[in-house]
């Protein structure tokens, strides 16, 4: 595996760092949930040297007893929100995963855990103000061009076609359009996921110089091109859609966990048309 540099395609990704927060909360301490897959497990453990050496506890990184330590995961998490997660959706997912924790027994541990709520309820709280005063609508428009501006000039290139697209509904998921998703109307809503929808569908086609109804095989769609960071770039889609499930998303989890059987509802021969829009109702539906 290649070393995950700041500034490589995948480690670029503004929903890495936010979805990493959300699974740091979640994987931390003795309420740790299982990995879909070793690929997924093995990125997530590779963000976590790279965060932890950019923060003040990089001394404690060198003992794992010291690091899963309650005390410090509490420390790091508490960084990690301030420092690395600027979304509402990556914020208000780390507050609810708190909530179903049960705080320490030793006082000063528990003064700790009760602290950092505090602190993350009273940023959500702000936030919310903040969005709630914004065109919203607007915002998320302008971050969709945006993210299908990167995808369009290569910025995803490392991944598979429907990889690409995947990537850029999940920038657009934990990013400025998620949270125009959180707080628009039902009608806002709409129309913010029609946009995204007929540009995802576009560029994709693009992708693979073709109309949007021409049909492919399924794993024409699916293919990384060869490259020295392919399996970082597997491992990186694998661990953002860690979540999917082959029943409920199976265009999404076809795409992102490749080193498994194509999932049934996965259709075997289509076109950008249907694989964009299956995927884009996946992801935000």
């Amino acid at each position: 595996m290649s070393g995950l540099l700041p500034g490589t395609q995948t480690r670029a990704l503004e929903c890495v760092a936010e979805k990493f927060v959300v699974d740091f909360a979640r994987n931390s301490g003795a309420m740790r949930e299982s990995w879909r897959s070793q690929h997924s497990k093995a990125f997530y453990q590779r963000l976590t040297k790279e965060f932890i050496g950019q923060s003040q506890l990089q001394k404690w990184a060198l003992d794992d007893v010291l690091l899963d330590a309650p005390e410090v995961t509490l420390a790091m998490l508490g960084q990690l929100c301030q420092r690395v997660a600027k979304k509402h959706r990556a914020l208000v997912r780390v507050h609810e995963s708190m909530r179903t924790r049960v705080p320490h027994d030793f006082p000063e541990i528990r003064q700790q855990f009760v602290q950092l709520q505090q602190l993350l309820a009273q940023r959500i709280d702000k936030l919310e103000i903040q969005l709630n005063g914004s065109d919203m609508t607007h915002l998320g428009l302008v971050h969709c061009e945006q993210v299908i501006a990167r995808w369009q000039s290569g910025h995803y290139s490392a991944f598979s076609p429907a990889g690409r697209c995947y990537i850029a509904l999940q920038e657009l998921y934990w990013g400025a359009f998620g949270e125009a998703l959180r707080f628009g109307n039902a009608l806002q809503t709409t129309e913010l996921i029609e946009q995204a929808r007929a540009l995802a569908i576009r560029q994709l086609a693009q992708d693979v110089n073709a109309s949007v109804r021409t049909r492919h095989y399924y794993y024409e769609w699916l293919m990384f091109p060869t490259t020295p960071e392919m399996m970082e770039s597997k491992e990186a889609l694998a661990w953002l859609g860690d979540d999917c499930d082959g029943e409920k998303h199976p265009v999404s989890f076809a795409t992102t966990q490749t080193h498994q059987g194509v999932s049934l509802g996965m259709p075997r021969i289509c076109s950008a048309m249907r694989l964009g829009s299956a995927m884009v109702d996946e992801v935000f539906n």
